[in-house]
């Protein structure tokens, strides 16, 4: 078993991606472009907006999608949820005074739909 482990790691630490060895960087995109846009789904973008926190009242769509610490960057009226590490400058119950620029991960998830609606698709970011 653990032969077999060393393989696959070596062999996933033998491969190199076919650019040379550059990652891509981020997309720049803005909170509507995330909201709006499923095909960004799974990709890496770089969104500029201010970190609202948790316990402001919500703007984004929705319960937070995975944790009760989730937040909130909103941009032009509009927010989407963050799971996450909050930037500088923001806490749970404090918004920030400026924004600042995250990079993260786009994810989907479906709200269920409510009074007979169907279900929505929803996009948020996950932030490492």
């Amino acid at each position: 078993m653990r032969t077999a482990i060393t393989a696959v790691l070596a062999g996933i630490l033998a491969c190199h991606p076919a650019n040379g060895g550059t990652v891509p960087a981020p997309q720049k995109v803005s909170v509507h472009d995330v909201l709006t846009r499923p095909s960004l789904v799974g990709k890496a973008v770089e969104v500029t907006g201010r970190c609202l926190g948790y316990s402001v009242p919500t703007v984004a769509k929705g319960s937070p999608p995975v944790t009760r610490s989730d937040w909130q960057l909103e941009d032009q009226g509009e927010a989407v949820w963050v799971t996450g590490s909050m930037p500088d400058g923001c806490t749970g119950t404090t918004p920030a005074e400026a924004p600042s620029t995250i990079t993260a991960l786009v994810a989907q998830d479906t709200m269920p739909g409510l009074g007979g609606q169907k279900p929505v698709a929803r996009q948020y970011l996950v932030r490492r």
